[in-house]
């Protein structure tokens, strides 16, 4: 039997569609089922707890000790440094700390800026006792230990207003860093 022309591509085409939609319908649903599967397995991780699972590390921060003795401004050598953009508030400063009894090594810029706060009084560990000096004639200083310096160096800040007078200032009000946390393991039993 004869067709007209182009009747046969029509019915072939025709054809066609159910399993283009098949095929559309099989990958959808197939997607769905990952998207499923990946949906429960993420939210089932979240919900599983274990309450007798016992950590098998325990960090604690030690208390910070305050030094035994503290020494006298005049045996405190100090490097002020200008972390602002105040010009002239190191050499003020600097001036107040000479006399209230400080030995004042350097006066300059700090090496950073110094972005929020009153100063940061920076020391290496054996100079913990003068620098808890310096920081008892700066009311808010944040003390900061650093790997080395020669002197302690005090990095004057944007909130920074001025020293105490000598009879305002007390160590035993200087707050100390915490120290590093100390982790220890668990044995496993």
């Amino acid at each position: 039997m004869l067709t007209p022309l182009g009747a046969g591509a029509a019915a072939s085409r025709q054809r066609r569609w159910p399993r283009v939609l098949a095929v559309l319908l099989a990958l959808g649903l197939l997607a769905g089922a990952a998207f499923g599967s990946w949906w429960w397995l993420t939210q089932r991780a979240d919900d599983v707890s274990t309450p007798s699972a016992s950590p098998t590390k325990t960090c604690t921060t030690p208390t910070p000790k305050p030094p035994k003795k503290v020494p006298d401004p005049s045996e405190v050598t100090v490097a002020v440094g200008n972390g602002t953009d105040r010009a002239g508030l190191a050499v003020e400063t600097a001036d107040a700390l000479a006399t209230r009894g400080f030995l004042v090594t350097s006066i300059g810029n700090a090496d950073k800026p110094v972005k929020r706060g009153v100063a940061e009084v920076r020391y290496v560990k054996a100079q913990l006792a003068s620098a808890v000096v310096v920081a008892s004639y700066v009311s808010g200083a944040e003390l900061v230990e650093v790997n080395r310096t020669p002197d302690v160096a005090l990095w004057l800040g944007p909130q920074f207003d001025g020293l105490l007078k000598t009879s305002e200032a007390d160590t035993s009000t200087v707050t100390l860093p915490a120290g590093e946390p100390v982790c220890t393991k668990k044995k496993k039993r």
